[in-house]
């Protein structure tokens, strides 16, 4: 009757092994039947293992145990205890402890390193099945012996063709992974020639190993634990490298981005459409790729097949996310440059050395038609000739509401030059959308802006340009110089301030006309070259369409102002020039951002000084670079300014070089709070403002800083650093401050603990 039940417990605890979810060695068949095994066998072993060993055991059950499987480790460890005490054993007391025990750690949670649990299970497997042997007679000890020898051997068998044929794929994997590598790279930029030869390479290679690890003789490794995972990873692996690859050299030859572009400004739109079905199936097929390689990932595999899983993995990803934007472009492209009907874009050309919270004044325009891929400015001119000076009635502007309730006292309808107030580039564009046609210009689909360091970069595919009143060519190399400064000093006169906005439009007229009119550039080139002037947001580029605006998000050509999150915080610093002149060349600032955070209530006290030095000097620059508009009663060399903090967080605090300042609080614009004060800075001389802010964030253990930094004349210089409340350590290196760079919009985490 012992014997019986005995066997029926181990009977049941086969049956909860089957069920416990393990994964030894990733075939579903043989996944369940290890542990059911293992499980019978521990049950088996407990009916005859010391009492007092079953009692650690327990004991072990209960410590690595969490939620649930305290219960039956508690159980089990409530028999343990109780097995104790009566003189003598009984077997089916052992296995029903056994059989919990093991359920147990059939289930336990990952604790610690990776594979801590499964050494504490596996030694107390040991400890159980040494206990039971000890008991067993002298024969059954050297048959249990010669089983276990017999098991391990067969093990060791299966596994060396598995071994040996990893050992002499490697030099295949290693050269094809990195043509596969290099060659995803260059499928995704469009370079299609350099690919292919790469592509084919790498299908080859990772073909043969793949041969070589799937032959008949390795399919025994696929029966021993460990050795099964390792052997999976490196079929499927070569198996999907070598179709993926296959797959890109044959799309490849039809993914070429550099014969897209035609010359006399025209775009090859047929080209682009023909471009949808060959990067659709390359999308498709790295999209399995990368569902292949993170299926087999596991914990369990050996360093070098788990770091080039990762590798492959992290270059999948990255040319899977290139690919992708490539056909969301491909898709998104004809009809932006007019497959579907003429498409009308303002241009409009900002200069930071007159700041306004976008970037800078719009100094002058342009309107680019678009018909069929071909590009032709159709009008251009200087920004005043766009505004609407008293008595006529303003253009009509109906929003947005905060654009209006901001910026609206300062009519930036009827001054052309001052809409780009805002620091976010979807309501600008909107705004000129409003304003332009009641002007005399075309309804518009969208909005071009840039300033004179996006010039610059767009002169690489130009070369040099002469615009009329310059005694110097416009080049790359110091476009930005002559627009910013140069030509206030060539062009001194107050009463030149037309000829400077007629060089502005002739500078902006010429470098565009120049640029459609000859050989674009291939799109990669495009995105290369600009890549730094986009992410400063310095080149913005914005559709009325709804359904081209997620692309022109992806492309960072938005210039969206970001969003607090209920984790995230949100700083910016805006300025405005106040005075009418182009003194803000020669303005430097530096930002600096101390919060400390309370992870359990989520409150953020946060400290920004904001160090505004002016570089002007009082004399020696023209009047229209360090005078101010008529009637300021401004010394020489004055920087007036209108200083905007954004953030999502109450204003407590604010100082000027330790005297109170007067901020304009808590004006809700683009969902956060605006707080304004107009500072004035004499000439060749430092203010720092001081400014504390209050307020609460979602609790959690994570800070994140979000910057928007405005694209000035000189790049800003900011930190940012967060300290926890007391209680809370940094979760890594993170207590130090974080210098961000030149981004327009960058982010910043820090995570802390207990």
């Amino acid at each position: 009757m012992s014997r019986i039940s005995v066997g029926l417990v181990a009977v049941a605890a086969a049956w909860g092994g089957a069920a416990a979810g393990c994964h030894p060695t990733g075939s579903a068949g043989l996944d369940a039947a290890y542990p059911a095994l293992v499980a019978a066998l521990v049950t088996l072993a407990a009916s005859r293992a010391n009492r007092g060993v079953l009692l650690i055991a327990a004991a072990i059950g209960v410590a690595f145990s969490r939620s649930w499987l305290w219960l039956p480790a508690g159980a089990a460890l409530a028999l343990a205890f109780a097995a104790v005490l009566p003189r003598r054993r009984y077997p089916p007391v052992g296995a029903l402890i056994g059989a919990l025990v093991v359920q147990v750690a059939l289930r336990w949670p990952q604790i610690g390193f990776h594979g801590l649990t499964v050494l504490v299970a596996s030694a107390l497997v040991l400890l159980v099945g040494i206990s039971a042997w000890l008991d067993l007679s002298q024969r059954y000890r050297r048959l249990t012996v010669v089983a276990s020898g017999a098991v391990l051997g067969l093990a060791a068998i299966l596994s060396i063709p598995v071994v040996l044929t990893g050992l002499m794929s490697e030099g295949a994997v290693s050269l094809g992974s990195g043509a596969a590598q290099a060659a995803l790279h260059d499928v995704s930029s469009g370079n299609a020639p350099e690919a292919v030869a790469d592509l084919g390479k790498a299908s080859g290679d990772l073909g043969r190993a793949h041969r070589r690890t799937d032959a008949w003789w390795t399919l025994g490794g696929q029966l021993v634990p460990f050795v099964a995972q390792q052997r999976r990873a490196i079929v499927e692996v070569t198996g999907e490298g070598h179709d993926v690859t296959a797959a890109a050299a044959t799309e490849a030859g039809a993914i070429n981005f550099h014969d897209l572009s035609d010359s006399h400004g025209r775009i090859d739109l047929p080209a682009i459409k023909a471009l949808a079905g060959p990067v659709d199936a390359l999308d498709s097929q790295i999209m399995v790729a990368r569902d292949v390689i993170a299926r087999s990932q596991s914990g369990w595999l050996v360093a070098p097949i788990a770091g080039r899983l990762s590798r492959l993995e992290t270059e999948l990803t990255k040319a899977g996310n290139e690919v992708d934007l490539a056909a969301e472009a491909v898709k998104d492209a004809p009809d932006l440059l007019g497959g579907d009907g003429v498409r009308h874009y303002l241009i409009v050309f900002m200069t930071p050395a007159e700041t306004r919270g976008l970037d800078g004044l719009i100094g002058a325009y342009a309107e680019m038609t678009v018909l069929q891929g071909r590009i032709t400015i159709t009008r251009s001119g200087p920004s005043p000739d766009l505004s609407v000076p008293p008595p006529a009635p303003a253009p009509l502007l109906t929003g947005p509401p905060d654009y209006l309730a901001r910026y609206g006292a300062f009519e930036p309808s009827r001054n052309f030059e001052d809409i780009t107030y805002s620091p976010d580039f979807p309501t600008v564009e909107n705004v000129l959308a409003q304003v332009y046609p009641q002007v005399g210009g075309n309804h518009i689909d969208g909005v071009l802006a840039l300033d004179p360091y996006a010039l610059a970069a767009m002169l690489q595919f130009t070369g040099p340009i002469s615009v009329p009143g310059l005694p110097q060519e416009l080049s790359s190399s110091n476009a930005a110089e002559v627009l910013l400064r140069q030509q206030y000093i060539d062009l001194p006169s107050n009463s030149q301030q037309n000829s400077r906005h007629n060089l502005l439009q002739e500078a902006l007229s010429i470098g565009f006309s120049r640029l459609v009119s000859g050989t674009l550039p291939a799109p990669n080139q495009l995105a290369s070259t600009l890549d730094g002037e986009v992410r400063q947001g310095r080149l913005l580029f914005w559709s009325s369409q709804p359904e081209v605006q997620p692309l022109l998000r992806r492309l960072g050509l938005d210039g969206a102002f970001p969003q607090p999150g209920p984790s995230s915080d949100v700083l910016a610093v805006t300025i405005a020039d106040a005075a009418n002149d182009k003194i803000d060349a020669y303005l430097d600032e530096s930002i600096s951002d101390h919060a400390i955070y309370n992870s359990s209530t989520g409150h953020v006290a946060a400290s920004v000084a904001i160090t505004l030095d002016n570089q002007a000097p009082s004399a020696g620059l023209p009047s229209s670079v360090i005078g101010s508009y008529h009637g300021s009663g401004l010394p020489s060399g004055t920087n007036y300014m209108w200083l905007s903090v954004y953030s999502p967080f109450d204003l407590t605090k604010a100082t000027s070089d330790g005297r109170p300042a007067n901020f304009a609080g808590g004006v809700r614009e683009l969902g956060v709070l605006a707080y304004s004060a107009f500072v004035r800075i004499p000439a060749q001389t430092t203010v720092i403002l001081d400014l504390s802010f209050d307020g609460y964030l979602t609790p959690g253990p994570t800070y994140r800083a979000t910057l928007r930094l405005q694209p000035i004349a000189n790049a800003s210089m900011v930190d940012v650093s967060v300290s926890p409340t007391p209680g809370w350590i940094p979760d890594r290196a993170d207590a130090g401050a974080w210098q961000a760079g030149s981004g327009e919009i960058q982010s910043h985490s820090w995570t802390f603990r207990r």
